[in-house]
C-alpha cells in the first residue's frame, strides 16, 4: 500500500495522468465538433438531394396540375403512379413524397396506402419560401428532415406543394459508424501517446530521481557518487550542475575537515588551555590542557563560571578583552598553582557578538621566575652592601685615627681587603651566571679520564681536611669510560661540591667522592659528607641563587650562595643532571652525571 502511496505521489505519475486527461479531453473536443461537423455535411447532402428529386417531381407533377381535368379521381391516381415511379417506397428507409393542393389536402403519395387527407398541422411554421427545410419527429421520436416546394404554373399561381420527408436515422447510423472508428483510433491513439507519454516522463523523472538519491545520499555524508549523465537537454545540464555541487562541496567538506583537524591539532597541542563559549556563558569548545589546568573534566554546555571558579562574576556578554588572575591547588603540587585567563569576545563580520573565549596560561612558573628575580635582586643588593658597609665603616674608623695605631690599622685592612676579595668573588660568580644564562661562556670540551681530574681534586683539599681532621676518600667503582667534558668548568664544580662538603663537615667527619657507570651508560660522580646536613623544607630551593639554608653560618664561611647554582648551570651545559639528598644533622649527597665519549 505504501508503494502505490508514493506511486501516486511521484511526479511520473503525476506527469502521465496530467498529459493523458489533457489527450483525451483534446479528443474529447475535437471528437464532439468533428461529429458535429460531419453531421451538418450530412444533412447538407441530405438536404441537396431532396432538393434535387423535389425539382425532379416537381416538374413531373407540375404539369397535371396545370392540366384541366374533369375527373380529380383519375388526375389523383395519375399522380400517386408518376410518384411511385420516381420515388419508390421499395427500401426501409425511404423518402416519402406527397404532393399538396393549395389547402393542404394529400393528393397523392408514394406512401404504401394511398389517403387523402389533410396536412394543416404537419408543416412547420419555420417552413416557407425562404427556409425550406425542417427537422420534424413523429409519435414514436423519429426524426425526419423535410422539404417543402412550392409549385407554381408560368403565370405563378401556386399550384399547391411538393412534400418530400426522408428519415434521418441511415446519416445517424453513417454519423455512429464513423464515430465508432473514430472512437477506436482515438483509443489506439491514446493508448500510444500514453505509452510515449511514460516513456517521456520517465526520461525526466528518472534523472530527477537519481538526483533526489544521490541528494539524500549527500544529506547522509556520500559525496562520492554521481548521477548519470544520458542527455545534453536542461535534465542533462541539471545532472552535469549537480555532479559539479557535489565535488565543490566535497571538496568544501574536505577542507573544513581538514581546518577542523588542524584546529583540533592545535588546541590539543597548545600548553594553554582554551574555552569558547556562547553568549549566555555555555561552553562549546574546549582542549584537553584546560582540563589539565583545571584538574577536571569539562562538560560541554556547562557554565564557564562553574567550570572556572571566579572570585568576580562575569558580566555576560562582555564586549572588551579583559584579563584576571586565578589561584588554584592542585593535590600533587606543594604550591597553589596561578592561573591567567585572558576573555576575548569572538565577532563576526555583520553578526556582531556570538560568543567569548578565554585562553587559561599556567604562570605559575612565571610567577616564581619573578619572585626569584626580586630575591635575586635583593640578595645582590644586600650581599654588596653586606661588605660596603663593612670596608665603609673600618675606612671611617681608619680616617678617625685608628690609621695611627699600627696593630689595629692592620686589623682594619686586612679585613676590608678581606670584604673586597669575598665582592669580587660575587661580582665573578655572577659574571660567570650572566654568561651561563645567556650561553655565551664558552666550553673547551675534550676527551678526559676522569680519574685523573678526580686524584687532582682530592689533592687540592687533601690539606685542609688534614688540619680539620676531616677523613678525605675517594671510591671509583670499576673501569669508568673518559667523559667529554671542559676541564676547567668540571674542576669548578668539583672545587664548589667538595669545598662545600668540607665546608659544612665539622672536625672528624668525612667527605667521599665515589665514581661509577650507570646502566645508561652515564657517568655518575657523588660527593657525600657527614656534615650539618639540609632540612627537608629546603631541599627544593637549594640549587636557586643566593638560596643559603643558614644565612648567618654561610656568610661567616664567605660563601656567596651561586656556588650550586654555577655547577648546576655546568652539568646541564655538559647534557647531564644534578640532585642532591640530605638527611638533617647526618650529612649529603650531591651527585651529577656526566656523558661518556662512546654517546658523542
Amino acid at each position: 500500500m505504501k508503494k502505490w502511496t508514493q506511486l501516486m505521489n511521484s511526479v511520473q505519475w503525476k506527469l502521465v495522468v496530467i498529459y493523458i486527461l489533457l489527450i483525451f479531453m483534446a479528443m474529447q473536443l475535437v471528437g464532439v465538433y468533428f461529429i458535429r461537423q460531419l453531421e451538418s455535411v450530412f444533412v447538407n447532402d441530405l438536404r441537396a438531394q431532396l432538393k434535387e428529386q423535389g425539382d425532379v417531381l416537381s416538374l413531373i407533377v407540375s404539369p397535371e396540375l396545370e392540366a384541366e381535368s374533369d375527373n380529380d379521381r383519375n388526375r389523383d391516381k395519375r399522380l400517386r403512379t408518376r410518384l411511385l415511379q420516381a420515388a419508390p417506397n421499395t427500401s426501409k428507409y425511404y423518402t416519402i413524397v406527397r404532393l399538396i393542393d393549395q389547402n393542404n389536402w394529400v393528393i397523392a403519395s408514394n406512401e404504401p396506402q394511398e389517403k387523402i387527407y389533410k396536412l394543416p398541422n404537419n408543416l412547420p411554421d419555420e417552413v416557407n419560401a425562404k427556409q425550406p427545410f425542417a427537422k420534424v419527429k413523429d409519435a414514436e421520436g423519429n426524426d425526419f428532415q423535410v422539404y417543402v416546394l412550392k409549385l407554381r404554373d408560368e403565370r405563378n399561381r401556386e399550384l399547391g406543394a411538393l412534400y418530400l420527408e426522408t428519415p434521418l436515422q441511415p446519416t445517424y447510423d453513417r454519423i455512429y459508424r464513423i464515430s465508432t472508428i473514430l472512437v477506436k483510433i482515438a483509443m489506439v491513439a491514446l493508448v500510444a501517446t500514453g505509452f510515449l507519454v511514460i516513456i517521456l516522463a520517465r526520461t525526466i523523472t528518472l534523472p530527477v530521481k537519481a538526483i533526489t538519491e544521490q541528494a539524500t545520499a549527500m544529506a547522509s555524508g556520500d559525496f562520492d557518487r554521481q548521477v548519470a549523465v544520458k542527455s545534453e537537454d536542461e535534465i542533462g545540464q541539471l545532472a552535469i550542475a549537480f555532479n559539479d555541487l557535489a565535488a565543490h562541496l566535497r571538496t568544501a567538506i574536505k577542507e573544513k575537515e581538514e581546518e577542523t583537524e588542524k584546529l583540533e591539532s592545535v588546541l590539543a597541542n597548545m600548553s594553554d588551555g582554551v574555552i569558547a563559549t556562547d553568549l549566555q556563558g555555555k561552553i562549546i569548545v574546549k582542549n584537553i590542557p584546560a582540563e589539565k589546568l583545571l584538574d577536571r573534566p569539562i562538560a560541554l554546555g556547562s557554565s564557564i563560571e562553574e567550570v572556572l571558579s571566579l572570585s568576580e562574576p562575569l558580566k555576560l556578554p562582555i564586549k572588551e578583552p579583559r584579563q584576571t588572575f586565578v589561584e588554584h591547588s592542585h593535590p600533587e603540587a606543594e604550591n597553589q598553582a596561578v592561573l591567567k585567563i585572558n576573555f576575548t569576545p569572538i565577532k563576526l563580520k555583520g553578526d556582531g557578538l556570538i560568543g567569548m573565549v578565554a585562553v587559561l596560561e599556567d604562570v605559575t612558573e612565571q610567577e616564581k621566575l619573578d619572585r626569584q628575580r626580586k630575591d635575586f635582586v635583593a640578595n645582590v643588593s644586600h650581599e654588596l652592601r653586606t661588605p660596603l658597609t663593612t670596608i665603609k665603616s673600618y675606612i671611617e674608623a681608619l680616617e678617625d685615627g685608628a690609621v695611627e695605631e699600627p696593630e689595629l690599622a692592620t686589623r682594619f685592612l686586612k679585613v676590608a681587603r678581606q670584604e673586597a676579595d669575598r665582592m669580587t668573588r660575587l661580582i665573578q660568580d655572577l659574571l660567570q651566571l650572566s654568561r651561563l644564562d645567556a650561553q655565551k661562556s664558552k666550553f673547551y670540551k675534550k676527551p678526559l679520564v676522569l680519574t685523573e681530574i678526580l686524584e687532582e681534586t682530592m689533592d687540592r683539599f687533601r690539606f685542609q681536611c688534614q688540619q680539620k681532621q676531616i677523613s678525605l676518600t675517594l671510591y671509583v667503582h670499576g673501569s669508568l669510560p673518559r667523559v667529554y667534558a671542559d676541564p676547567d668548568k668540571l674542576m669548578q664544580v668539583l672545587d664548589n661540591l667538595v669545598s662545600n662538603a668540607i665546608k659544612y663537615t665539622p672536625e672528624g667527619g668525612s667527605v667521599a667522592v665515589v665514581a661509577k657507570r650507570k646502566p645508561d651508560g652515564m657517568v655518575e660522580v657523588g660527593v657525600a659528607d657527614t656534615g650539618i646536613g639540609i632540612p627537608k623544607q629546603d631541599l627544593g630551593r637549594i640549587f636557586e641563587r643566593f638560596y643559603r639554608v643558614d644565612k648567618a653560618r654561610s656568610r661567616s664561611l664567605g660563601g656567596t650562595g651561586l656556588g650550586l647554582a654555577i655547577a648546576q648551570e655546568i652539568v646541564h651545559a655538559h647534557e647531564g643532571e644534578i640532585a642532591i639528598d640530605s638527611v638533617y644533622q647526618k650529612g649529603t649527597v650531591v651527585t651529577f652525571t656526566l656523558p661518556p665519549v662512546s654517546r658523542r
